[in-house]
């Protein structure tokens, strides 16, 4: 419920900004800090993946032109340097690309991509090592997952607005804030210039459009120079999250500033995160689990699929399901990767969903006439298990009337049905292999692990980088200490 007039709503800014600030590494419980060296993996695979896109090489360009490049921080998947905030918007950009980034079901967002982005830019700017890399992901984590609950992400996102872009700049500047040193006083002036930062809405569905990762990446640039600006005396707007005009009020009909504050310090939102296993958005992925499931244990024949029924909740529906006129006709892969009826169409045919499947089946004459038969539908169950879970109910009818059904609570990847370690490694390998080889891969997944150590942050970022475009043994580091 809204605060009223007559009862403040609680100091969610400050609260906020002393726990960000005051959150020393040492103090971690060694379950939270094992699962941001994951998901610091995870999305450094992401990254390194994202280089060779299409629309990753249109920002490259036009970071250029804007005579952003030659500065002192490197990206994950290149060697060039570029500037803080340039970098951060890059990696950010690239994080969220393939859309395989992590995800917090009941705050609706993709953190990883904004935070850890921001937290990698900043720690170049004053040569943190991996210790004090992982405080700062850890805090934007927990600020952002928190904001967005204040915020009430599920009003929020009816508004239209993408949280992992608007919720997602408060988070960086956490981390930023976090790994640059700032004490809590300046965070919140930090926060201040965050609001006026916050931005980014779903309209890219109706025609695919790379400003879905633009927005994300923008966060992570976002707050970056929030914090830069604030360690530099830059005031910013006061009570920035819960105030009259702040954040809270302004994005959402319906918040609820004390949200964002329950168990803070006591309860890790890290630990809720998950990972994907699929490459598109997280409502698709308990229709992809059933569908799979179905498909290796009964027996039907792909091209004797009469029919395909999705139940899902309302949101889903929604974002990946409505209109199905045009979910039945991606033409892009941003279109692939928000039409439930291709990727399931996808799955059924090949018994699988990667990256790379994508661009044969937007011309592959079977998949494109399944899409036809497949229906989206609200169900009530699923309705009411969202947003704690992203349940789909499934069901195949064969052209002889034989029918197979299929109900799926959670998707792989959430904290309670999370990857395997085999699973995960293999997500990486996948994603860094072609770039990087065996060696850059095993150099690259032993450079995260000792993040945890204190290692040195040029460690890592010479590893994510693809041999070819390597220095020469003996290069100075001290960009990077």
């Amino acid at each position: 419920m809204q605060a009223s007039s007559q009862t403040p709503p609680p100091p969610v800014t400050a609260a906020l900004s002393r726990f960000a600030t005051g959150l020393a590494f040492e103090d971690l419980p060694r379950e939270v800090v094992e699962r941001a060296q994951l998901l610091v993996l995870d999305l450094l695979g992401i990254m390194v993946r994202s280089q060779a896109l299409d629309s990753t090489q249109a920002l490259v360009a036009a970071l250029e032109d804007l005579g952003l490049a030659g500065g002192a921080c490197r990206v994950p998947g290149r060697q060039d340097r570029w500037t803080p905030q340039a970098a951060a918007l890059l990696a950010g950009a690239a994080a969220h690309s393939l859309d395989f980034d992590d995800t917090h079901a009941p705050a609706q967002l993709h953190p990883g991509a904004p935070v850890i982005a921001a937290a990698l830019a900043a720690a170049q700017m004053n040569g943190a090592n991996g210790q004090e890399l992982l405080a700062g992901i850890v805090a934007g984590y927990e600020v952002m997952i928190r904001a967005a609950f204040g915020v009430n992400a599920l009003r929020h996102g009816e508004r239209g607005y993408h949280g992992s872009a608007t919720v997602g700049v408060f988070g960086a500047t956490a981390a930023a804030a976090r790994v640059l040193g700032l004490d809590a006083s300046q965070l919140e002036h930090a926060f201040g210039t965050a609001l006026s930062e916050a931005a980014g809405t779903g309209q890219f569905v109706v025609n695919g459009a790379w400003t879905k990762r633009f927005q994300v990446g923008n966060a992570a640039a976002g707050g970056v120079l929030a914090a830069a600006l604030a360690r530099r005396g830059f005031t910013g707007a006061a009570e920035a999250l819960e105030g009259r005009e702040g954040f809270f009020r302004v994005y959402s009909p319906e918040p609820n500033p004390a949200a964002a504050l329950e168990g803070l310090g006591e309860r890790w939102e890290i630990l809720e995160t998950g990972v994907k296993p699929y490459p598109c958005c997280r409502g698709i992925h308990t229709p992809l689990d059933g569908i799979l499931k179905l498909r290796a244990t009964e027996q039907f024949d792909f091209e004797r699929i009469a029919s395909v029924r999705i139940g899902m909740a309302r949101r889903s529906v929604y974002v990946v399901g409505e209109p199905q006129e045009r979910r039945r006709d991606p033409r892009n892969v941003v279109d692939c990767q928000f039409s439930t009826h291709l990727c399931v169409a996808i799955a059924l045919k090949h018994g699988r969903l990667g990256w790379d499947d994508y661009e044969p089946a937007l011309a592959d004459p079977q998949i494109r006439a399944l899409m036809q038969r497949i229906e989206v539908f609200e169900d009530a169950q699923c309705e009411a298990n969202f947003p704690k879970a992203f349940s789909a109910v499934v069901e195949i009818r064969a052209d002889d009337g034989r029918t197979w059904r299929e109900f799926v609570y959670a998707p792989q990847g959430d904290p309670d049905t999370m990857l395997s370690p085999a699973q995960l490694r293999a997500k990486f390998s996948l994603l860094v292999h072609g770039a990087l080889g065996a060696a850059g891969e095993e150099a690259l997944f032993d450079a995260v692990r000792q993040l945890s150590q204190g290692g040195p942050l040029h460690t890592l970022l010479d590893a994510a980088t693809p041999p070819m475009q390597r220095a020469a043994p003996g290069t100075d580091h001290k960009d990077h200490r």
